[in-house]
């Protein structure tokens, strides 16, 4: 079973989590079996708030990272201000040992801090791609893509574009 896990940072978008979380938590093969399983984590392991004024219980704290197949970083809103460096330590560790890193919005902006980005193209949510590029000018910013695939690297623009860079990958693991 193919690992997929949410890091959600305080000020995560709701959006930009629960569809991943359906994208690829309802994805079945022919015989209706799940091609994945998707959880949460947080850099405390508890609850974080959502943009939306209400909290999202996580399932556990960033030791999970260690084990995913596939982290998705959704967006958030303090993303001027570094992640927790045990959280940019655990998202550059994952990358190295082969796990698949993607964000959906502002998610972008943790791949920066990470350093995941760099030398890579990559977008963000048209309103936030000229501060992404600023901020980061080792990361070819593409203010125009849907998405970016860069292999073990990926990125969505706004909120539904989480949706089709989603589906690209299902798509691109298990086919039409």
């Amino acid at each position: 079973m193919h690992r997929v896990l949410a890091l959600c940072f305080d000020g995560v978008v709701a959006f930009d989590l629960t569809a991943p979380a359906q994208a690829f938590g309802t994805a079945r093969d022919a015989a209706g079996r799940p091609l994945y399983e998707f959880s949460t984590c947080s850099v405390g392991g508890g609850e974080v708030w959502t943009t939306s004024g209400f909290g999202v219980r996580t399932e556990a704290g960033l030791e999970a990272l260690e084990r995913a197949d596939t982290v998705v970083v959704p967006g958030y809103y303090t993303i001027l201000s570094p992640p927790p460096a045990a959280a940019t330590e655990a998202l550059r560790a994952a990358a190295e040992r082969g796990a698949r890193v993607l964000s959906v919005c502002t998610g972008a902006f943790a791949l920066a801090h990470a350093g995941l980005l760099d030398g890579r193209r990559a977008t963000t949510h048209w309103r936030w791609a000229g501060e992404l590029a600023a901020r980061f000018p080792a990361v070819a910013v593409d203010p125009d893509a849907l998405f970016v695939d860069e292999g073990e690297v990926l990125t969505s623009a706004g909120l539904s574009a989480g949706i089709d860079l989603s589906l690209h990958v299902i798509r691109s693991d298990f086919g039409a």
